[in-house]
């Protein structure tokens, strides 16, 4: 029996038989979940009360969708594994189901609880731009029959950029923005750049001293600082999944007609096909590590700074998928890798080239070298991007009206605040946790604070644990939040 525990875990999952004489206690959770149970087999001794559910052998989905379930039983520990014999080959498909699944549940819930705060103040700080100069929708199949070029940040693009350099003014050039500099350093301007991050900071992305990019497209998330550092009427905004802009869409006001997908290159792939673009080439988007050479995930001209909190680890193992160049690859990104290659194995024919001497292979895309790339034609993309109006309009009405409720809760979160802190202190975490629950669930309360919600809420649930000091900075997030929506105009 070969057992990974998770800290605190309140749950277990058991996978496969148990072997005899195992002598594993099961009586600790509150919550087991037995997959690849055998037919007829007893479950342990379980604690009084215990949920209780075993899985037979079945499809991947199946098992995807099960355990899914079952991870929401506790919203802040991920389960206690227990694998009966990690040495029986038939057992190792459900396994990697759950490993994978437990991986990204837990980079999820990571990232929640430490970005969730920064999101919600880039979004209420975003908002009006957001309101007023949403990607335009008249842009779509605006650049139709041009190619374009999209610049994700891999380590190839220290390899292909000088090529791009020699055709950069036959094609519309889309880069993510962790790729910029690089691109700066052989003459390239981007004419769109891409940033969705909400650590992406533009001072860590832009060249000194070099021109900016001729338009900018961000997220609600994306760092304030781009509508101040670019000039006003070339930033623009893509739709993405927070709880505050999917709340404004419900008031009226629509999103925009293009959303944020796995990362500012794939966002940037997308961006290209909506706009109508053909052939769309890709430089530096890599998605895999080189084999043979030490771990390495961006090209050397990225600031490393934008990577600090990513989570990556030179040292840990890599799962291996189809290369460009080798029969396989490590991947560092194997969600995303997965995402965009299923994602293109449904687009036309011939309309992506992936320009690249390494990376993951991608279905339904033609590799190119970078000693084998060449572009014919003129120079002629300044007139095509001519054709692309980009008026600043007075956002709708609607917009004008939620943004004012957003305000009204401001005021609400304002005058809680002191009675938040009372509980507190007056009867600890359990006191402000009976006063939270009520005021998140008061009106769209929940809503206008939105990801600040999404860390907030896993901890109002029982048992109620943290310290005070836990407890006061939450109520410091929830205070500068506050004063956020009563400023939104």
């Amino acid at each position: 029996m070969h057992v990974t525990p998770f800290p605190g875990a309140t749950t277990a999952l058991l996978i496969g038989p148990i072997p005899a004489g195992a002598g594993m206690d099961l009586r600790v959770f509150r919550a087991v979940l037995w997959l690849e149970h055998p037919p007829g087999a007893k479950p342990p001794p379980l604690a009084a009360g215990a949920v209780f559910k075993t899985l037979a052998p079945g499809s991947a989905d199946q098992v995807a969708r099960e355990l899914e379930v079952f991870l929401r039983t506790d919203a802040r520990h991920l389960p206690t594994v227990l694998v009966g014999d990690p040495a029986n080959l038939s057992l190792r498909p459900t396994v990697d189901i759950v490993s994978g699944l437990l991986q990204e549940h837990h980079r999820a819930r990571v990232t929640r609880q430490r970005d969730a705060f920064r999101w919600q103040q880039h979004v209420l700080q975003n908002l009006a731009a957001y309101a007023h100069r949403p990607l335009p929708a008249a842009w779509q199949d605006a650049l139709a029959g041009h190619p374009a070029v999209v610049c994700g940040a891999g380590p190839s693009l220290d390899v292909s950029a000088p090529r791009l350099a020699d055709v950069s003014d036959r094609v519309i050039i889309i880069a993510a923005d962790s790729a910029l500099r690089t691109l700066a350093k052989h003459g390239i301007r981007a004419d769109f750049v891409v940033s969705v991050d909400v650590a992406k900071e533009p001072s860590l992305c832009l060249a000194p001293d070099q021109p900016p990019p001729g338009r900018a497209l961000l997220a609600p998330i994306s760092p304030p600082a781009w509508n101040t550092v670019l000039p006003g009427d070339t930033t623009f905004y893509l739709a993405s999944n927070q709880l505050t802009t999917d709340w404004f869409e419900s008031q009226g006001v629509p999103k925009p007609p293009v959303a944020v997908t796995e990362s500012c290159g794939v966002t940037a792939l997308t961006v290209a096909r909506w706009l109508g673009c053909a052939p769309i080439y890709l430089f530096g988007l890599d998605l895999a590590l080189t084999p043979g050479e030490p771990a390495r995930r961006h090209n050397a001209g990225a600031d490393a700074a934008i990577y600090t909190d990513s989570g990556f680890n030179a040292q840990q193992t890599f799962p291996e998928v189809p290369g460009n160049h080798h029969p396989t690859v490590p991947t560092h990104a194997l969600g995303d890798w997965r995402a965009l290659d299923a994602r293109l194995a449904g687009w036309p024919a011939g309309l992506v080239i992936n320009v690249n001497d390494r990376g993951a292979r991608l279905r339904n895309t033609t590799v190119v070298h970078p000693t084998d790339f060449s572009l014919a034609g003129p120079s002629g993309k300044n007139a095509w991007l001519t054709g692309l109006a980009a008026p600043v309009s007075s956002p709708p009405e609607a917009a004008t009206a939620a943004l004012a409720r957003l305000r009204q809760y401001g005021e609400t979160c304002a005058a809680a605040l002191p009675g938040l802190q009372a509980a507190l202190g007056r009867d600890g975490a359990a006191g402000l946790v009976k006063k939270l629950r009520p005021l998140l669930a008061e009106g769209d309360t929940g809503l206008a604070l939105g990801g600040f919600s999404l860390k907030l809420m896993p901890h109002l649930l029982p048992p109620i644990e943290g310290d005070r000091a836990f407890w006061s900075g939450l109520l410091d997030e929830f205070d500068q939040l506050a004063r956020l929506l009563r400023e939104v105009r």
